[in-house]
């Protein structure tokens, strides 16, 4: 059977955001296509702002882990961080050197399993890795991973999916009630039709590998690598209630901090 890091490597090579950019017409990667795809992800995701000090990179080492359309990429590089990108998928790196072409930048990107980062201890200031490490096979390893990484005095800016989100409840509400009451690390696979539910190829296959934790088990677990940590669950999916029920922006406002879909944490060392 292949390995965790093959499987991700074929399923992740078909760039995340690929039924996205289909939906908005999105048809090659031009500047203009590209800016399309990142507006649209930009106001559907506001609250990156709040988790990612883009207004801070400037002249910073920088790791992004997990590509994927390249819209993080972009906005880092055009913020003038010293920028270093790792996926394990050919495609997203790709992406990622085309788009620092487009700019006029010079970085260093390159394939890689961020269960094993090609890296120093120590050597990023910043290492942002947003909807990828939950993917990998072994979140433990991987959060491990992101902190050896990260100098003293660095930062890590995370998301990985919640196990106590809205969806959790609803599709296994028992199980989620027991893992909010009594927080368990689960490091396990998920089940097909959740990981489908989350992530899905253009041909509707699942995502190899999801794991999820919840708030209180990402605290306690990073709390051992950092000094500091702050969790917050984000993001009210369009299978919450109908829009004509309850627009997105009101569902965030009401319901995401507790039963958002993801997890956005921000260590500092």
């Amino acid at each position: 059977m292949a390995s965790i890091d093959d499987r991700n490597k074929a399923f992740w090579n078909e760039l995340c955001g690929s039924t996205l950019a289909r939906r908005l017409g999105i048809a090659d990667d031009s500047a203009e296509s590209l800016r399309k795809f990142d507006d649209w992800y930009f106001d559907f995701y506001p609250y990156l702002f709040d988790h990612i000090a883009f207004d801070r990179m400037a002249g910073r080492t920088v790791l992004e882990i997990g590509l994927g359309y390249g819209t993080v990429s972009g906005r880092l590089m055009q913020a003038g961080a010293d920028y270093h990108g790792l996926d394990i998928a050919e495609g997203p790196v790709a992406m990622a050197r085309h788009r620092a072409a487009l700019l006029g930048k010079s970085a260093n990107i390159q394939t890689g399993s961020a269960l094993a980062i090609p890296f120093a201890d120590a050597t990023f200031d910043d290492v942002i890795t947003i909807g990828c490490l939950h993917h990998t096979g072994d979140l433990a390893r991987a959060l491990t991973e992101v902190a050896r990484v990260t100098r003293p005095g660095g930062s890590a800016s995370i998301m990985v999916y919640s196990a106590v989100s809205y969806r959790q409840w609803m599709r296994a509400p028992m199980a989620t009630w027991q893992r909010n009451a009594r927080p368990e690390f689960d490091w396990t696979n998920a089940d097909d039709r959740s990981r489908r539910a989350y992530d899905a190829n253009l041909e509707g296959d699942a995502a190899p590998s999801t794991t999820f934790i919840s708030p209180a088990e990402a605290e306690s677990f990073l709390r051992r690598l950092y000094g500091s940590v702050t969790v917050t669950p984000r993001n009210v999916g369009d299978d919450f209630l109908p829009a004509r029920l309850l627009p997105r922006a009101l569902g965030r406002r009401l319901f995401e901090r507790r039963l958002g879909l993801d997890l956005y944490i921000n260590c500092a060392k």
